[in-house]
């Protein structure tokens, strides 16, 4: 490849990067703070993706349909929250029972977009004035994918705000050290989880209505959106939103060098990102043993 393709397929892994990191980010907070595997995430992420592109359109509807996306991400996963809630007490932190559970509410929700949506293949079409590309030499770089990595980071930077400027972020930065010692301190851990699962579900949704010109809504993707979320989880260290935002980078690039280079063995360059830095940090990049 060119110097020019080189720089267009960096530009790219980049913004995939930073809106994997909104899909990410709660689950690794759900994960560090209630040590819980919430594999419906991906679903979410699906269902979102299919309400942006049937409330979504030209112009303003564009908007309208990433909000609605993110409501929706919202809604789920307190619905999720509220199954789980039910049966915490069977489930403790047996990972096991969490998995089949939140696996369970996976299939659900995706039999759901398949029943609602007939399982086709939808997208939502970008506004006008990013319907255009900029010029990186040779190669040319489409202006919705720099509009949604900028998106993205600007949530990022809310989501950084969120966590270490303000009472709630000290509290789940807490509790994702020491949950023990949180609640021995008089303060109820469960609003927390509330919350945190609502934050994950908002930002899955957004993730979702921002992606759906790029990405689009289709059956599968629950699937291959979920091994994405936890690659990123188990790169950057459950709990570590600084974890969750350098492997989300390091994953999307990664993922876009993989498909210009050999895309016939694509996801190998991923799963090979994952052995090494787990052979040399075990516990992730910023993992609760590295601290």
């Amino acid at each position: 490849m060119s110097l020019d393709e080189w720089v267009l397929q960096l530009a790219i892994g980049l913004s995939f990067g930073l809106l994997l990191f909104l899909l990410a980010s709660g689950f690794t907070l759900t994960f560090g703070l209630a040590r819980f595997v919430n594999l419906s995430h991906g679903a979410v992420f699906l269902v979102a993706a299919y309400v942006a592109t049937e409330v979504g359109g030209p112009g303003w509807r564009f908007a309208l349909g990433v909000l609605a996306a993110g409501l929706t991400g919202l809604v789920l996963s307190l619905a999720t929250y509220g199954i789980a809630r039910a049966r915490w007490s069977r489930l403790g932190s047996d990972e096991l029972s969490q998995v089949l559970l939140t696996f369970g509410v996976l299939l659900v929700f995706a039999e759901v977009a398949r029943g609602s949506w007939e399982g086709l293949p939808r997208s939502l079409e970008e506004p006008a004035f990013l319907g255009g590309s900029w010029a990186i030499g040779d190669a040319s770089f489409p202006a919705y994918r720099a509009f949604m990595g900028g998106g993205a980071l600007l949530l990022a930077f809310g989501l950084y705000w969120l966590q270490e400027r303000t009472t709630f972020g000290a509290l789940v930065r807490a509790g994702v050290d020491d949950r023990e010692m949180l609640e021995g301190t008089g303060i109820s851990a469960r609003p927390l989880f509330t919350s945190v699962f609502a934050l994950g579900g908002l930002l899955a949704g957004l993730a979702a209505g921002l992606g759906a010109p790029v990405l689009g809504a289709s059956m599968g993707q629950e699937f291959s959106i979920l091994v994405l979320a936890f690659v990123v989880v188990v790169l950057g260290g459950p709990g570590s939103l600084l974890g969750a935002f350098v492997a989300s980078l390091a994953v999307g690039v990664a993922d876009a060098l993989g498909k210009a280079l050999i895309p016939t063995v694509a996801e190998f360059t991923m799963m090979a990102l994952v052995i090494l830095v787990l052979a040399w940090r075990p516990a992730g990049l910023f993992g609760l043993a590295e601290r």
